[in-house]
C-alpha cells in the first residue's frame, strides 16, 4: 500500500462497479481510501439506464430464502452475499444515502418513485462526485500482478493495492458490454464458462411468426415449456407477450437462458393457455359450456378464459373458427384442447446478445470465494457483477446481486 492509503481500482463503471465504489465510500469508516473507477464509455452506467424498461427495478423484496432461488445454479453461491446485504439494506441505501424514495409493485419488485433509471444513475454519480475518481473514455487493456496491481489502460498505466473486476458481460454490446471481463480474468488464470444471452426475447420461425404477428402486443398468463430434441428442458409459468418476431415477456425471457447455442428443428416452445386445467378437466368444462350455451360460437366460449384475440387465433389453428357449440363434435373438442394446451412454436435462433439483458456464463464460481468475492487465483482481485457466471430472473434480481456482491468485496477490502 502507498503509505496508509488504500488504493482501490474498479475496472468497469456499470451497476456493479458503481455500487462497489458507493460501498467502499460509505463503509470506509474514516480509512484513507482512494477509489478509482475506470469506465470505457463517456459516461458510466450506460446499461443501468436500460434496466426495468428505463424505470430501474432496483431490487426484489422477497424473503432471501426465496430470493436466492431466482439465481438458478448459483443460488448457493449468492446466498452469503444476499444475507449480508439484501433487499432491505439496498432500499435503505437508496432512500438514506442517494435520496431516492422507493415503491413496491407486483411480485415484490422495488422501483424508485421517480420511475427513472437515468435519475438513479445520476444520483449515484452525485454521491460519488466527491468520494471517488471516475475515469471515462478509458479502457482497461491489461492487468499485471505483483506487490501491486499494474493496470494498463488506453490512457496510460495505473497502480492499485486492490482491484475489483466489474466490466460486465456480453449482453447489450452497444452499451459497452463486450466481454472485456472474460478476457482480463482469463489472462489472470481464471476459467471462463461459455457465455450466451439470457433474459432475452425469442425469435420464432416464419410459420410460427404468422401466429405471433396476428397477436402482436397481446399478453397472456400461460405455462411455457421448452423442448429440445424431444425432451422437455424446463417449464415456466407467467406473463408472455406476443411480438411480430416471436415471443417475449417475463416467462419467455426466463426460459431463454436454456435455449442451446445450436438450434435445430427440434427446438420448440409449447404454450399452455389454460394451465389451471388439465386436458380432461378442460374437455369436461367445454362439454358443460356447450350444453348450457348451444347457440354460442365456440370462440366466444373460449374467450371466457383467454383474450378474445387469442381465442380467435387458437380456434383458427384448430380449424374450428366460426363453429357453434351445437353440433361441436368430440373430434372438434380434441383438436381445440390440443391447441389450447400444446400449441407449438419453433425457435428460429438462440438468444442474441444484442437483445439479451444479461449474460449466462462467465468466470467460474469455483474460483471465487462466495463469502468475500475475492479471486481464489489472485489475492486482492475481486470479481463481481455480470463478469461472474451468475444470472438471475427478471424482477430486480440482477441489480440486487450486483449490490450484494459489491458490498462483500468492499467489506473485505476495508477489513470490516
Amino acid at each position: 500500500m502507498s503509505g496508509s492509503k488504500i488504493r482501490v481500482g474498479i475496472a468497469g463503471g456499470g451497476a456493479a462497479g458503481l455500487y462497489a465504489a458507493c460501498c467502499l465510500a460509505k463503509f470506509s469508516g474514516g480509512k484513507d481510501i482512494e477509489i478509482t473507477v475506470i469506465e470505457r464509455n463517456s459516461i458510466p452506467g450506460k446499461k443501468l439506464i436500460l434496466t426495468g424498461h428505463g424505470r430501474c427495478n432496483i431490487t426484489n423484496r422477497k424473503d432471501i430464502s426465496d430470493l436466492k432461488k431466482g439465481y438458478h445454479e448459483a443460488e448457493n453461491f449468492i446466498y452469503p452475499a444476499l444475507r449480508e446485504f439484501g433487499p432491505e439494506e439496498t432500499i435503505r441505501f437508496f432512500e438514506n444515502d442517494l435520496g431516492l424514495a422507493v415503491k413496491e409493485e407486483d411480485n415484490n419488485r422495488i422501483f424508485p418513485v421517480c420511475d427513472s433509471a437515468v435519475k438513479v444513475r445520476d444520483a449515484i454519480l452525485s454521491y460519488l462526485s466527491c468520494r471517488a475518481k471516475i475515469l471515462t473514455d478509458t479502457k482497461v487493456t491489461g492487468i499485471k500482478t505483483g506487490e501491486v496491481f499494474s493496470v494498463s489502460t488506453s490512457n496510460g498505466g495505473l497502480q492499485f493495492d486492490f482491484l475489483i473486476l466489474s466490466s460486465g458481460g456480453s449482453s447489450f454490446p452497444k452499451t459497452g458490454s463486450t466481454g472485456d471481463s472474460y478476457k482480463l480474468a482469463e489472462a489472470l488464470g481464471h476459467t471462463i464458462i461459455p457465455v450466451r444471452g439470457a433474459l432475452a426475447p425469442v425469435k420464432t420461425d416464419k410459420e410460427s411468426q404468422q401466429f405471433t404477428l396476428a397477436l402482436s402486443g397481446v399478453s397472456v398468463n400461460s405455462k411455457v415449456s421448452l423442448f429440445v430434441d424431444g425432451k422437455m428442458v424446463r417449464a415456466v409459468s407467467g406473463e408472455m407477450l406476443f411480438a411480430d418476431f416471436g415471443l417475449t415477456g417475463p416467462a419467455i425471457m426466463e426460459l431463454s437462458r436454456e435455449i442451446p447455442d445450436k438450434v435445430t428443428g427440434n427446438t420448440f416452445l409449447e404454450l399452455d393457455f389454460i394451465p389451471q386445467l388439465n386436458e380432461e378437466q378442460l374437455d369436461q368444462e367445454f362439454l358443460k359450456l356447450i350444453s348450457e350455451h348451444p347457440d354460442t360460437k365456440i370462440v366466444n366460449l373460449l374467450s371466457r378464459y383467454v383474450p378474445s384475440s387469442v381465442a380467435c387465433e387458437i380456434c383458427r389453428k384448430a380449424d374450428v373458427y366460426g363453429l357453434y357449440a351445437q353440433g361441436f363434435t368430440k373430434e372438434n373438442r380434441k383438436r381445440l384442447c390440443r391447441e389450447i394446451k400444446h400449441l407449438k412454436v419453433l425457435v428460429d435462433e438462440p438468444s442474441s446478445f444484442d437483445k439479451a439483458y444479461v449474460t449466462r456464463g462467465g468466470v467460474s464460481l469455483k474460483e471465487v470465494d462466495r463469502k468475500t468475492m475475492e479471486s481464489k487465483k489472485v489475492p486482492g482481485l475481486y470479481i463481481i457483477g455480470e463478469a461472474l457466471d451468475i444470472d438471475g430472473i427478471s424482477g430486480g434480481y440482477n441489480l440486487q446481486a450486483c449490490m450484494s456482491e459489491a458490498y462483500l468485496a468492499a467489506k473485505n477490502i476495508l477489513g470490516n
